[in-house]
This record gives structure tokens, C-alpha cells and sequence, in this order.
């Protein structure tokens, strides 16, 4: 694909000069939104942090992904029949939804994604351009004037209409966009040590240490080498429960006194600490918990306000989608279209039916409120 992008685009879309200073262009390396981890290295530096996120964390990877296929659901153009025909084409050869998902999950990821227009045997043709790889040239007024792609050590300078540029969050006149990681970075770093540590204090609690006092020193490394051996861990074992096992039952006299030393550590806060870190994940990561099938809100106008704003949410990235698809790729192939996303019924009686049957699983809602969820009147009634 490089060689390809190479050979259309070496010499035609090169600038008047190469001294930008004297042009009063400046190249952003990235939008210095904080000085948090996440913004405190090169753009590089930024997009391997965030793809280790997404490649390690499963809160980070579920919810984007849910995010990309719900967002680019199936779609349809309006126009002429004929343009109609042409786009549907089109959008068959280029595999356009996937695409489109793969663009939604790139820009969440690194807070960009790129599509160069190119041409080819088809007209034109979508090629993916790497967010590492890309900068944005801009004018004094924050104008676009190229994207500056890195092949191979050689940069190329690409028309901004050739240009598909998908962003989220862009603030005021910056070029770029930044990462939903980016909110949660540093949480999600808190919550995994907590939770590393969580689980080295279960372990310590369910293996105290032992304090034995004996009368005779000489039975002190008799005594120390069984306390030593108790606890033995065989990670290779198939079932779980015999991969730590305590391995003998310690049988003294009167000799050896045995006292088990307890944890004064605070575990439960422990873990409540995550609990509320992991909520805060949550909402910064946009995706209602019922999607993960865990129960959120306690009522029908609870659950419908969370479910509207995920849906306004994945309105702003039709949006996106929509806006640079039909300013760039339509007029490019000579199309006078729209192109239109079905939409997420909120009201889907499915939903809801799903929805009471996991609050009241959940214990939250007894029978009644279940049945008045989705519509019905109480039993009493009923009979």
C-alpha cells in the first residue's frame, strides 16, 4: 500500500517551499492538552500508551469496540436513483461500514484517523493512513493546508480534500483530536495497581503468617523449615485449587506455641476505592453498564435518560462520519448524496424487556416494578 500511496502522491502535492517559518506555518506534534502521562511524551509516545490500553485493559477495549459498532450501524444514501446506484457501489467495493467501524475504533483509540482519497482503476479508492505516521500543516489561522504523511523516512505532503479526517474532541483551533483514553488513563493505571494489590492482601489474608514461640532454641529451624513448607504454589496444576494448597497440618505440644499474625489492612476499603474508580471509567467511556449486562438505574426513567444520552453520543460520531464522507468523498466520485445511519431505537420494548429481567435478577427491583418497566400493571391488578 505504501509503494502505491508513494507513487501518486511524490510529486504533485508538494508546497511551494520547505521553509515553513518563512510560510508562518507551524506543524503541531500534538494537542498539549495536560501534563498528565498520557500527554507528556512525543505523539508516538501517546499512541503505543494508548494502544496498550486498548490491548490490555478489557474495560477500555469492550467499550470502544461497542462504541464503533453501534455507532456505524447500516446505512443508506438519498439523491438522484442513478447517484444512489453509483454510491451503493461504491460502498460495496470499499467495504465501506467495515471500514468505517475500523475508522470509529481507530479515532477512539488514538483520537484520529485518517483515509487518503487515491486514485485508482475504480476512481477513486480508500486507502487507511497510520495516525503515527500523520501531521497536520496548518496555516497561521489554524487553517489546514496539508497532511504530512511519513513513508519510510520520506515525508509527502497530501491535499487536505483528499483527506478524510476523522476526529474526536477536537478542541478550538487545534488540528487534531485526542483519545477517549486519554480521559481514563490515569485512572485506569490507579485502579489496576489497586487491584494488584487487592489481590496480593486476599492472598496474605487467606495465608497469614504464623508467629511460634518455642521453649527450646534448638527446635527453631526444625520449627521454621515446617512453617517455611507450608504453603506451597504449583501455577502448572489443571484445576485452580490445587495451584496454591497448604501442604501439611502443623501438630505441636506444649512445647511450640502457634499464634497466627492478623492483617490490620483495610481490604474492604480497598476494594470499595476500586469500585469507585471503575465507576468513574464508566462514565468517562461513554457506555451504559446494561451493555455490559450489568444493571444500571433503578427505573424506567433512569435507564431511558442513559440510554438517550448514549444515543446523542453516538449521534456526535455519525456526525463526523457523515460530515467528512459527504465535504470530501461524495463530490470527489461527481455524487450528489446524503448518507443516513439507522438510528437506535430507545424505546425497543427488547431493551426493556432485558432491562427489567436484569434488575430484578439484580435484586434491585422486586416483580412489580419489573412488570411496570416494560408496561405491565402489578399482579394484583391483573388477577
Amino acid at each position: 500500500m505504501f509503494e502505491k500511496i508513494r507513487q501518486k502522491i511524490f510529486s504533485p502535492f508538494k508546497t511551494k517551499s520547505a521553509d515553513y517559518r518563512a510560510e508562518k506555518i507551524q506543524i503541531f506534534p500534538f494537542a498539549n492538552l495536560s501534563n498528565n502521562l498520557a500527554f507528556s511524551t512525543s505523539v508516538i509516545g501517546n499512541y503505543q500508551n494508548y494502544e496498550e490500553a486498548y490491548f490490555t485493559s478489557v474495560d477500555i477495549s469492550t467499550a470502544i469496540d461497542l462504541i464503533a459498532h453501534f455507532a456505524v450501524t447500516e446505512f443508506q444514501f438519498s439523491g438522484s436513483e442513478q447517484d444512489i446506484k453509483k454510491a451503493e457501489m461504491f460502498a460495496r467495493e470499499m467495504k465501506l461500514r467495515t471500514r468505517l467501524i475500523n475508522d470509529i475504533r481507530t479515532m477512539l483509540i488514538y483520537g484520529n484517523a485518517y483515509e487518503y482519497l487515491a486514485d485508482s482503476e475504480i476512481e477513486i479508492e480508500m486507502q487507511f493512513l497510520n495516525p503515527k505516521n500523520v501531521k497536520v500543516r496548518i496555516d497561521e489561522y489554524g487553517d489546514v493546508v496539508a497532511y504530512v504523511y511519513s513513508v519510510a523516512g520520506e515525508e509527502n505532503d497530501l491535499q487536505p480534500e483528499r483527506v478524510l479526517h476523522f476526529a474526536y474532541g477536537k478542541i478550538g483551533n487545534s488540528p487534531y483530536g485526542y483519545s477517549l483514553i486519554h480521559q481514563v488513563y490515569n485512572l485506569l493505571k490507579l485502579k489496576q495497581k489497586l487491584e494488584l494489590m487487592a489481590a496480593v492482601l486476599a492472598y496474605k489474608m487467606g495465608h497469614p503468617l504464623l508467629h511460634a514461640k518455642v521453649k527450646n532454641p534448638a527446635m527453631i529451624p526444625e520449627v521454621e523449615k515446617v512453617l517455611q513448607n507450608r504453603v506451597q504454589t504449583n501455577y502448572d496444576a489443571t484445576n485452580v485449587e490445587d495451584q496454591i494448597a497448604i501442604v501439611n497440618q502443623i501438630v505441636t505440644d506444649d512445647a511450640v506455641d502457634l499464634n497466627a499474625i492478623s492483617s490490620q489492612l483495610d481490604l474492604r476499603g480497598l476494594v470499595e476505592m476500586i469500585q469507585y474508580l471503575q465507576g468513574q471509567i464508566d462514565k468517562a467511556l461513554k457506555v451504559p453498564r446494561v451493555f455490559y449486562g450489568e444493571p444500571e438505574g433503578s427505573n424506567r426513567a433512569t435507564s431511558y435518560n442513559q440510554l438517550k444520552t448514549f444515543s446523542l453520543f453516538l449521534q456526535s460520531l455519525r456526525s463526523a462520519i457523515k460530515e467528512e464522507l459527504e465535504a470530501k468523498l461524495f463530490p470527489l466520485l461527481g455524487l450528489d448524496v446524503e448518507i443516513e445511519f439507522e438510528e437506535i431505537v430507545i424505546e425497543d420494548e427488547m431493551i426493556w424487556g432485558e432491562l427489567a429481567v436484569k434488575l430484578y435478577e439484580a435484586g434491585i427491583i422486586d416483580t412489580d416494578e419489573a412488570r411496570d418497566l416494560i408496561g405491565y400493571p402489578p399482579l394484583e391488578e391483573e388477577q
